[in-house]
């Protein structure tokens, strides 16, 4: 479909890429992966046709169709979104004009046989078009992407720029070109819209190249990895995993044959200096003259270590309730997002907060940021406890005339200029980038400033909504490792789950206008779901073997259920004392200088609570099936 021949591409002059061959067949789905401004999304313009190169030949297939989705935020337009989306069949809508008008003619002169006739022909053009099923398949596509019935007729001018760039993609997918360029599309997407996507990715039969910073999405929907490094572009065939595989033994050759290269022209050149003045070895010296002038020569290995270097400011030990919401209300209009929340964020909980699309993780992280306010209950904060919140819109919100570091001097309550220089460059801001203007900013840097903004000051919980968007594989890992490591508490909304999983502690399900927790990261969330649906299935599958009787199923059904509520009833009382009893141990005169004393009761109440939590996660599922039956 698209084939490079001897692609070379500099920018100001910086090399990219040099002598690039590659050729991109139907069905491969490729991510294209490399550092930030190694010039991924150059490459990808270059393929579109929209980027001149400095030299080689670019062969593409002819009437090959194309879809393209950059990174760009989209304007509105004043149309419904699922108008919009059918404006890219031009001709669909042109025989559906003509079927219209051919209706009300119709519906004047019914039997009018000419019409008649020509109105069969024009429904069978129109079916062979895809008509009848367009419109439908539109719908699919919206849904998966998170819109909701209502919003389909609702004008695109009317949504933030996040949802509609969803739209185009929407628009992309449903016209089925042979190969679609993907750029960082997950970036405007929540997790359920990004699992749908990879689903349909994964089945795409045409052509994909994407360029994405998230494993587990690139894992799931690329079959090739196309790497940017030391200005090649090297093929590896499989998905993200098994590119890392590749890379690492790739990079052990290539160390290797470095060092032996080195090797020989260190032995080249000490045998050129012995004999340089020799007449007896004159000729070979110059033959070792040309040989080295004639090598090619294999370029230093180069490790990833621009990456961002984070000192996060650690907090004073916060008090163990960071905060409590208490009977919280919260609702827009008739819109009811929460009711009767009442939950307890403990110091050190590192939250993940996942759910529906809508359900109100979003709201939930503006409640605790004061950014909302309750309806009803309250919201109440520990003693000294301070509050840092990461907006998905963050970036927007910085002022393009500021420099790097005036924004930064704004925000921070320390003046010295060093300690400032200092902080910055643990974000990859040194020397005269610091004295950028945001405005020349690409998207990874204001990411990175944003971030810097946020974790200048010491602060007790963290409030990230989306905070590994536009940064880089290497820069997601230095910021996964920077909040393993941070002292105090955090929730956090991401699409990214290798971010939720290296980071996250606890998972809460926003469900229902309440908050369901699980005692661990994404993956323990996943596998606790699977648990409860195998056991139902399972209840019902042996319920149904004792008694086809319907009636008399569900009543075995329900004792059973309420049996075991009154023992996990009676088992909570008991560890309700325990636990009581547990933390009043802690609190002994002498104990804090004994180590291994509190260390055992720690890990004793760590048990209990845990338990306590299990079985309140089994008695919720429990009630709902009751509820069901």
């Amino acid at each position: 479909m698209i084939y490079l021949e001897s692609i070379s591409k500099s920018f100001l002059d910086r090399k990219l890429f040099i002598n690039a061959n590659i050729s991109i067949k139907r069905g491969m789905r490729i991510g294209l992966v490399g550092p930030n401004g190694v010039g991924k999304t150059t490459f990808l313009r270059i393929l579109l046709g929209e980027e001149n190169f400095d030299s080689g030949n670019l062969r593409k297939e002819k009437n090959i169709s194309i879809g393209y989705l950059p990174q760009d935020i989209v304007k509105g337009i004043n149309r419904p979104v699922l108008d919009e989306l059918l404006t890219t069949f031009s001709d669909i809508n042109k025989v559906q004009v003509e079927l219209n008008d051919l209706m009300e003619a119709l519906k004047r002169d019914p039997d009018n046989i000419p019409l008649i006739n020509k109105m069969g022909e024009v429904q069978n053009r129109f079916e062979i078009l895809g008509g009848w099923t367009i419109e439908q398949k539109a719908k699919k596509i919206l849904t998966g992407l998170g819109f909701s019935k209502d919003q389909f007729m609702k004008h695109l001018d009317t949504f933030s720029g996040g949802w509609r760039m969803r739209v185009s993609l929407a628009k992309i997918l449903l016209k089925e070109p042979d190969i679609i360029f993907l750029d960082e599309p997950t970036n405007h997407l929540d997790l359920d819209a990004t699992i749908w996507l990879e689903t349909f990715l994964s089945q795409w039969n045409g052509a994909i190249v994407l360029i994405s910073h998230d494993r587990a999405f690139l894992d799931l929907t690329v079959n090739y990895i196309f790497e940017i490094h030391l200005k090649k572009i090297n093929v590896y065939k499989g998905n993200y995993t098994e590119y890392v595989k590749q890379k690492n033994l790739r990079i052990e050759q290539y160390k290797s044959a470095y060092k032996n290269q080195q090797k020989q022209i260190k032995a080249t050149e000490r045998f050129i200096e012995k004999f340089r003045y020799k007449n007896t070895k004159s000729s070979q010296v110059q033959s070792r003259v040309k040989m080295l002038k004639k090598m090619d020569k294999i370029e230093e290995p180069l490790e990833y270590n621009s990456s961002i270097n984070l000192n996060i400011p650690q907090p004073d030990r916060s008090p163990l309730k960071i905060v409590v919401c208490d009977n919280v209300n919260k609702g827009y209009g008739r819109a009811e997002v929460f009711k009767n929340l009442n939950i307890i964020l403990e110091r050190n909980q590192k939250i993940g907060l996942v759910g529906a699309n809508g359900a109100g993780k979003s709201t939930f992280i503006k409640l605790l940021a004061g950014v909302e306010k309750p309806n009803v209950g309250n919201i109440i904060f520990g003693d000294g406890v301070n509050v840092a919140y990461y907006a998905q819109h963050q970036l927007e919100i910085l002022k393009e005339n500021d420099t790097v570091y005036s924004s930064m001097l704004s925000q921070s309550d320390n003046s010295n200029e060093r300690d400032l220089k200092t902080f910055l460059g643990s974000f990859l801001f040194s020397g005269d980038d610091i004295d950028k203007h945001i405005r020349v900013l690409s998207g990874g840097e204001k990411a990175r400033l944003a971030l810097a903004k946020i974790l200048i000051s010491p602060t007790s919980l963290l409030l990230l909504d989306e905070p590994t968007n536009h940064l880089d594989m290497e820069s997601r890992d230095i910021l996964e490792t920077a909040l393993k490591n941070y002292g105090g508490a955090i929730v956090c909304i991401s699409h990214d789950r290798h971010f939720l999983n290296e980071v996250t502690n606890l998972t809460c399900e926003v469900v229902d206008g309440n908050l369901k927790t699980f005692q661990g990261n994404y993956d323990y969330y996943q596998w606790k779901l699977n648990e409860s649906e195998k056991a139902t299935k399972l209840l019902d599958e042996q319920t149904k073997k004792r008694n086809p009787s319907t009636k008399k199923t569900n009543y075995d059904k329900k004792k059973k259920i309420r049996n075991r509520l009154t023992q996990i009833n009676k088992r909570l009382k008991n560890l309700d004392s325990k636990i009581i009893n547990a933390r009043a141990a802690q609190n002994k005169p002498g104990l804090s200088d004994n180590y291994h004393a509190l260390n055992e009761l720690l890990e004793n109440l760590n048990d209990l609570e845990n338990e306590y939590l299990n079985l309140l996660e089994e008695k919720e599922t429990l009630k709902q099936i009751n509820i069901s039956l």
